[in-house]
C-alpha cells in the first residue's frame, strides 16, 4: 500500500455511529432543514504547520456515492440523535 508523504489530514480511528443522523440547511430556503443518517463517528487529526489539532466528525454516504465527512459539507448545522 503506497504511503502518503507528509500527511495534513489522517483519520485515527472509525467506531459506528448507528441512531445518528447530520442536519444540514436547504440552500433554496434558509428556513427548511433535511437530515442524512450518518454511519460512522471519525477521529480526525489535522495538521497546521507544527500545531495537530484532534477531531470528531460524522461520515455519511454522499449524492455521489462518496463517504463525506459532515461537519465540512455546505449547510451543516448540527448532529441529532434519531433513535
Amino acid at each position: 500500500m503506497p504511503r502518503v508523504k507528509d500527511p495534513k489530514r489522517s483519520i485515527l480511528q472509525i467506531m459506528p455511529a448507528d441512531g445518528w443522523s447530520a442536519v444540514f440547511q436547504d440552500a433554496e430556503a434558509p428556513t427548511r432543514t433535511s437530515s442524512i443518517p450518518i454511519f460512522a463517528w471519525a477521529i480526525v487529526r489535522d495538521l497546521y504547520g507544527e500545531t495537530a489539532y484532534t477531531e470528531v466528525t460524522g461520515l455519511f454516504i454522499d449524492g455521489e456515492g462518496q463517504v463525506s465527512e459532515a461537519c465540512w459539507s455546505t449547510g451543516f448545522l448540527r448532529y441529532e440523535r434519531t433513535s
